[in-house]
């Protein structure tokens, strides 16, 4: 499948632009600490670029330069060029930070820690601003709505203790933070959803040597109970979750890199249901999001 970008409007970044359009503001930068947030359902369809009501895939080269490609379902529609990070920058995840009604980049640097929204209109750059600054030995690894104030959260994961924070954001600004579930040995956060539909957040988890998923049950930060997800067919990696099929429930996106293969696996809670063959990504570009 050919990738449709409009290569002439990639918007290409500079260390030194970037610092220009992130306009730094007082987003404070503090270690995880035990607060208590709110719990109210999650409404927000987070990666869906082109306000068509179906989730979009995120692409991305080892460059740095994303591309859109909108979807309905499973089927590939067109594509579109997005903005290129800056050397040291990784696209973490997708939410609409600013209210707007489109989904935004949260970005992270693990050289220096700090974090970075870059607002989007569709697949173009608006504008930026710098979110907080993650303390040492944890990494932003997604974003979701945990405590139901309808903002994007930063979801934290310590890879030494295998333990997990929320950061409560108000658009880029940190407003409260606290302890989540700690993960089991070779166990990986790998995407956040509501699975079963409680307006909650839950928490997707991967096995490496087994290729089990898991889905953990959240209210608010803590673990309500946990249960078994389908295991992946080898060679391919779950990328994250969203709804594919309109049936209100979270979709597992899958993604082979070496053959360049994306699947959507239609899940009924936690349990597969059928899934369809996605659109094949280009050579030199992967699967990022949702």
């Amino acid at each position: 499948m050919t990738l449709l970008i409009q290569s002439k409007k990639l918007i290409a970044l500079t260390l030194v632009g970037f610092s220009l359009v992130c306009f730094i503001q007082s987003a404070r930068s503090v270690s995880p600490t035990d607060g208590v947030g709110r719990e109210q359902p999650d409404v927000t369809q987070r990666y869906d670029f082109n306000g068509d009501g179906h989730p979009d895939f995120v692409l991305i080269t080892t460059f740095g330069q994303t591309a859109i490609w909108y979807l309905n379902n499973n089927i590939y529609l067109s594509g579109a060029g997005g903005p290129t990070l800056p050397l040291d920058w990784n696209l973490i995840d997708a939410a609409d930070f600013n209210g707007n009604g489109h989904p935004d980049y949260a970005l992270f640097d693990s050289r220096t820690r700090r974090t970075a929204i870059w607002y989007l209109n569709n697949n173009v750059l608006v504008s930026g601003a710098y979110g907080p600054t993650i303390p040492a030995g944890w990494a932003l690894v997604a974003v979701g709505d945990s405590n139901g104030d309808a903002k994007p959260d930063y979801i934290l994961y310590n890879s030494s203790t295998r333990q997990t924070a929320i950061w409560y954001l108000n658009n880029n600004v940190y407003v409260g933070g606290g302890f989540g579930p700690t993960l089991p040995f070779q166990w990986q956060l790998v995407g956040v959803a509501d699975f079963n539909s409680d307006g909650h957040t839950d928490y997707i988890l991967y096995n490496t040597n087994t290729r089990q998923t898991a889905i953990w049950y959240l209210s608010g930060r803590s673990l309500a109970r946990g249960v078994y997800g389908p295991t992946i067919t080898s060679g391919f990696q779950v990328i994250g979750a969203a709804d594919f099929n309109g049936d209100g429930h979270p979709d597992y996106v899958l993604f082979n890199r070496l053959m360049h293969l994306t699947e959507i696996w239609y899940l009924d809670n936690n349990v597969y249901v059928s899934s369809a063959v996605g659109p094949d990504t280009p050579a030199g570009w992967r699967l990022r999001l949702p």
